[in-house]
């Protein structure tokens, strides 16, 4: 099993519904060739950069998941004749970038946890930091 990345436009003029609906389609198609679902999102409509098929917003819906190669292929068959789907791109993770996402989350993970405990160390202390003030007598020039 390989893992898969699919980001796939809906037209903007469908309901929620509908748009859920056709979400839900394409992961139940994943579950039932065998892979599974890792994470699914969809982000709501955004102006798209050029116009597709007289579009000029979009649905954008966000499906990652494993599956076999022979998967992706049906999948991308099945977003070009879907009328709804303007557009589409499938795109296969291999182990490298998986690993380097994994570390990236386990590096917020732990800069999100040294800035509690650095938030909870401070004593609530709040005297005033010693700032030399800068005042009209320690100007360098000489104009007097």
């Amino acid at each position: 099993m390989r893992t898969y990345e699919a980001l796939y436009i809906v037209r903007p003029d469908l309901g929620d519904d509908e748009i859920q609906a056709i979400a839900k389609k394409v992961e139940a198609m994943a579950v039932d060739a065998g892979g599974a679902i890792v994470r699914s999102e969809i982000w709501g409509k955004r102006k798209l950069a050029y116009k597709v098929k007289q579009f000029t917003e979009g649905c954008y819906v966000l499906l990652r998941f494993t599956a076999a190669p022979s998967f992706v292929a049906r999948l991308g068959t099945y977003f070009r004749l879907e009328e709804p789907i303007i557009r589409h791109l499938v795109i296969h993770f291999d182990e490298q970038t998986l690993r380097l996402e994994e570390e990236q989350a386990k590096r917020k993970q732990a800069e999100i946890q040294a800035s509690a405990a650095s938030r909870d160390d401070d004593d609530g202390d709040s005297r005033p930091r010693h700032r030399r003030r800068r005042d009209d007598d320690d100007d360098d020039d000489d104009n007097d």
